[in-house]
């Protein structure tokens, strides 16, 4: 999921518009690849009780509380990211740190028994309030 994501939202549209793959569009690649793999641990927690064994999920070989640390782990990452490109701009930081963290909370606190809402709206959300919030500030 993360893979086509990231093929979808950042190296098709660059390849359309034959932009040279320099190290900020690798680091991108990157950061989009790690946002949508911690958006993805919700529901992976969520679907604990209904996921057969053999789909050998990140909450069923290490745990939930394992997965959660791996998750903020990877955020901090996707956060620290921002700070190697060579075009580093406030709104990006801005941005790229009020998602990640609120990203954070939202992995923290999900749960088996989130409701129905929990990752269905507000974890999948997140790319649409970082929209926002790219244009609130841009």
């Amino acid at each position: 999921i993360a893979l086509v994501w990231t093929c979808t939202t950042v190296v098709i549209p660059l390849w359309n518009n034959n932009t040279v793959f320099e190290a900020d569009v690798l680091l991108t690649i990157i950061q989009r690849f790690l946002f949508v793999m911690v958006l993805m641990l919700p529901f992976e927690i969520r679907d604990l009780n209904y996921d057969s064994l053999k789909l050998a999920t990140i909450p069923q070989k290490i745990g939930i509380r394992k997965t959660k640390i791996i998750g903020v782990f990877l955020l901090m990452l996707f956060l620290m990211l921002d700070f190697f490109k060579d075009e580093l701009e406030n709104v990006s930081i801005v941005s790229t740190l009020v998602i990640a963290f609120v990203g954070a909370v939202l992995l923290v606190f999900s749960n088996k028994k989130q409701s129905k809402y929990y990752s269905a709206f507000w974890v999948e959300s997140l790319p649409i309030w970082w929209l926002a919030i790219l244009l609130l500030l841009g």
